[in-house]
């Protein structure tokens, strides 16, 4: 059986809706791949909960995952991602804008 396109979507973005998420697309953001452990490091954060957030991204199709003998390596699969987030990034700056307009006003 397959998934309804809406479904697809909202997989998808189910696996943005993460802090930590986003921290790890942003450390690869510029990387051609980075091992578990440097995103643990870079992160401050335990590997069994990167790793849980690694697995999600996966699942999703946002990351790829390969081995390299002990090494655990992960990429981005389609930077395209990072258009999301900018249009994210946009759409709040714009919102925090008109909020301050707003409160200027009082």
């Amino acid at each position: 059986m397959s998934k309804s396109i809406t479904e697809m979507i909202s997989n998808f973005f189910q696996a943005l809706a993460n802090p930590t998420r986003i921290e790890i697309l942003e450390l690869l953001k510029n990387k051609d791949q980075m091992c578990v452990c440097e995103i643990v490091e870079k992160l401050k954060k335990d590997q069994s909960n990167i790793s849980r957030h690694l697995n999600a991204l996966k699942e999703s199709g946002v990351i790829e995952f390969h081995a390299e003998g002990v090494r655990s390596n992960y990429k981005i699969k389609n930077k395209d991602v990072y258009k999301i987030l900018e249009l994210v990034k946009s759409i709040l700056h714009k919102d925090i804008k008109e909020s301050q307009k707003i409160l200027a006003a009082f």
